[in-house]
Formats: C-alpha cells, sequence, structure tokens
C-alpha cells in the first residue's frame, strides 16, 4: 500500500481528547458502552495499573499482584472494574449481602452499598462480575450500568478459543500488513506464521490495483488460514488532496452515501457479512484550508451514518497529522468507530503514539501503520508492504 507521505512538523503538543460518546468495548461477554472522557485499562495478572476509583475509568480484568498506586490517593468518581465471575467475586453479591441483592438490566443480581458507594453485579450468563463506584450520586454509574449487555452467542464457525473459553471477538491483537493487490495463497500461508491480520482493498474510485486475486473464495481461504482482515475502501479524496479524484465541499453529502453504498455491496459479494468493519482510505491532505477540513468531515460524517445504517462498521484510515487529528477534534459529527492511523515512526505500539492520545478510540478500535513501503520476505515469498500495529476491529 502506499501513501502519501504525512504532512511533516504541523502539530506541536497534542492535547488528550475526550472518547466518542458512542464507544462499545466488549469485554467477558458483555457489550460495554465507555462514557465520553473516560479511559480504559486492560489488567492481568502481571500489570502494574493502579485500579483506582478517584477517576472516571473503565478497568478490564483483574487487578495485577504488583500494582504501582500512588502513596496517598483519596476520593472517589464515576468508574466501572469488570472481572471474571469467580467463587470469590460472586460470594461477595450471593453471600454477605445476599439479603440486599436485587435483579435488573444486564441480567444479573444487583448489590447496592450506599457505604461504600458501590453497585456490584454478578452477571452468570457472561462469567462477569462488575463493580460500579460513585461519587455524591449514583446516577451517572446507573445510567452506564444499565446500558451495558450481554452479547449475543457466536454463530456457528465463528468462534474462537480464548483461555480455553469459545468465543466471538470483533478485534484482534497482533503484527499486520498491507499491501496493494491481494497476495498468492500460498504466500499467505507462508506468511500466517509472522502476521495475525492483513489488509484488503474492496472497492473504490482511488484504489490503485485491481480486484486480481481477490474473490469470495480468496476470502474463504485465507479466513480458513486464521487469518483477520482489515476490509479497506478508497473513494474520492479530499479537495485539497495530492490526488486525481476528488469530492468537494458540496459533493462531499452525496459522494460518501455512494461510497458507504458501493462498499457494502462490495463487501456482501466478497462473502463479509453484516458487522464487519470497512475502513475509508482517507489519505493525508493540507489541513489548514478551512473549507477542505470542514467537507472532510461532512464527508466522514456522513459515511460513519451510511455505513452503520447498512449494517456494518464503519472504520477511517488517514494520516496523525490531517484526517484522524481533524475528526478526533471535530464536535457535531457521527464519528467511525474504529481508526486506523499512519504514523510512520517504526514504533509497533498503537497505545503510544505521541500524536493519539489513549482516549481516543479507545478499547480494541486502532490500527497504526507505523512503517512504510518496503519489502519484507517470509517462507520465500517476497511482498512489498506497510507494517501494522493492530489492536482493532478485523473481520
Amino acid at each position: 500500500m502506499r501513501r502519501a507521505m504525512l504532512l511533516a512538523g504541523i502539530l506541536g503538543t497534542l492535547f488528550p481528547s475526550p472518547a466518542q460518546a458512542d464507544t462499545d468495548v466488549h469485554y467477558q461477554g458483555l457489550r460495554i458502552p465507555v462514557p465520553a472522557g473516560w479511559e480504559v485499562h486492560r489488567l492481568g495478572p502481571r500489570s502494574t495499573e493502579c485500579l483506582r476509583f478517584d477517576r472516571h475509568a473503565l478497568y478490564l480484568g483483574p487487578a495485577g499482584e504488583h500494582q504501582l498506586c500512588p502513596a496517598h490517593a483519596v476520593g472517589r468518581t464515576t468508574a466501572i472494574h469488570v472481572e471474571p465471575l469467580t467463587p470469590q467475586t460472586n460470594a461477595l453479591v450471593t453471600g454477605l449481602l445476599a439479603g440486599r441483592a436485587e435483579t435488573g438490566h444486564p441480567p444479573g443480581l444487583w448489590v447496592r452499598d450506599p457505604a461504600a458507594h458501590e453497585i456490584r453485579i454478578a452477571v452468570p450468563q457472561a462469567g462477569a462480575f462488575i463493580t460500579g463506584s460513585y461519587g455524591p450520586s449514583a446516577q451517572d454509574l446507573e445510567r452506564v450500568l444499565t446500558h451495558i449487555t450481554v452479547d449475543p452467542p457466536p454463530a456457528e464457525g465463528s468462534a474462537e478459543r480464548h483461555s480455553g473459553v469459545a468465543h466471538r471477538r470483533s478485534w484482534v491483537r497482533g503484527d499486520g500488513f498491507d499491501t496493494c493487490h491481494a497476495p498468492s495463497l500460498d504466500a499467505m500461508q507462508a506468511w500466517r506464521r509472522h502476521f495475525v491480520a492483513a489488509n484488503v482493498y474492496i472497492g473504490g474510485v482511488s484504489r490503485a490495483c485491481p480486484d486480481g486475486r481477490l474473490s469470495h473464495d480468496w476470502i474463504a481461504a485465507v479466513r480458513a488460514m486464521g487469518w483477520r482482515l482489515i476490509p479497506t475502501y478508497v473513494g474520492p479524496q479530499a479537495p485539497c488532496g495530492p490526488h486525481r479524484v476528488n469530492f468537494t465541499p458540496d459533493s462531499a453529502l452525496d459522494d460518501a452515501r455512494a461510497a458507504a453504498k458501493d462498499a457494502v455491496g462490495r463487501a456482501r459479494l466478497l462473502g463479509l457479512r453484516r458487522h464487519t468493519p470497512i475502513y475509508y482510505d482517507m489519505e493525508a491532505y493540507h489541513r489548514h484550508d478551512p473549507v477542505c477540513r470542514h467537507a472532510v468531515l461532512d464527508f466522514v460524517d456522513a459515511w460513519t451514518r451510511r455505513v452503520r445504517a447498512l449494517g456494518y462498521v464503519p472504520g477511517y484510515y488517514s494520516s496523525v497529522t490531517s484526517g484522524i487529528r481533524d475528526v478526533a477534534d471535530a464536535r457535531g459529527i457521527t464519528k467511525p468507530t474504529a481508526v486506523w492511523f499512519a504514523h510512520w515512526d517504526k514504533k509497533p505500539d498503537p497505545w503510544e503514539d505521541r500524536y493519539v492520545p489513549r482516549g481516543w478510540w479507545p478499547g480494541h478500535r486502532r490500527i497504526k501503520q507505523y512503517r512504510g513501503d518496503h519489502r519484507e520476505t517470509h517462507g520465500g515469498y517476497t511482498l512489498n508492504i506497510d507494517n501494522d500495529a493492530v489492536d482493532g476491529y478485523v473481520r
């Protein structure tokens, strides 16, 4: 995949921006809405993150044995910790406090502990235990808790194995790559030992390479190898970009809707079903033109709305110095569910990029393209690729 060079020298220090209010995180069989401005922390046996209830945050997983907590911290606010339901955590609801338990939504056993300013929920259906804290009032916490839902069971053939439990994941974490054309199946088989995800260009007026090997059968074959795919659509580009086919401020809405319809139609022909993410490729552009910037935001808003209305997950690829920053900073638009950002700093960590704060698209919703066009050889097959660090939505 050849990218326009990132616009350089135009960003100073970026300040964290609140997360989108429609963010959903999937964990332990639950779909959890993440309020705007909250951080998402992933915990585990080796994690040193301090689980604390004096800041707005969602904590996922059991707290580590060696937490690095401040020496002094006071106060409580709205925060949530979700971890697997164990006999010990279940006893907090069904044992000592069982006399004050009630049923609620999500379906489970609720216990309110006003002395501790906590609400605890055991959700046996998902094997999850939720602890929510609050400050002066429980109203904000209850609003979040009542919107947590249990994910539907995985469709036949779509389950994956994780920690011995079969479940469906819409995301993957690991190494990925993107290249202009669909490689041979032999190459994909050889490269599978080194990567978990690969991009596929499914269409668009600005797509440089034709379908070639890409087909319904090719998709099925590589998925059978265990590949997770990043479907990408390359439609008309920003008015102030260096590309041949551009939308205009007047045509942005119509062009975005048409692109979304075509992208979803092509995804269906390739066997990519509903709830598949489709990333719109918006190459780097000169963001200091306000008319152009507003046209891009109109386009992204319309693309996101239409893809979502058609039953697919709207994604967005762009440079950290133009399209990603503009959309993250924007107010009053519908933002893509997942992002794929280009920053060729050769640092393969999507969560430690200086231009993309952790509050932007948290919760397994980001991919970082960290190295540009170069050749790699694996298993005797050489491809021109870009490298990606994936902790995001894939198919």
